[in-house]
């Protein structure tokens, strides 16, 4: 069984411009790369429970702000906050 670390600046600084190329895509089809390499990550990263929970809705969330939507306000604002906390996790380890 592996063990379970914490999330790499490298990896910090990946994640969000992942989610940044996603968020800002012209369309889904754009976004598709984006989000897929982040469902990659998801399934990969080997880090802990509540981080792994807090990273699956970040990707969610993502996919959900990615493209042209409605209430893209709202979904990248829950996208904001899911980052934050996850963030947050990495930072303080609680």
């Amino acid at each position: 069984m592996e063990s379970k670390r914490k999330l790499t600046n490298e990896e910090c600084r990946e994640i969000e411009g992942l989610i940044n190329n996603a968020i800002t895509a012209i369309n889904k089809e754009a976004a598709a790369p984006f989000i897929k390499r982040l469902e990659f990550m998801r399934e990969t990263l080997t880090i802990e429970a509540p981080q792994k929970n807090i990273f699956a809705e970040l990707v969610a969330y993502t996919k959900a702000a990615s493209g042209q939507v409605k209430e893209k306000e709202h979904w990248i604002s829950a996208v904001n906050q899911s980052l934050y906390k996850l963030n947050f996790f990495e930072y303080y380890g609680v």
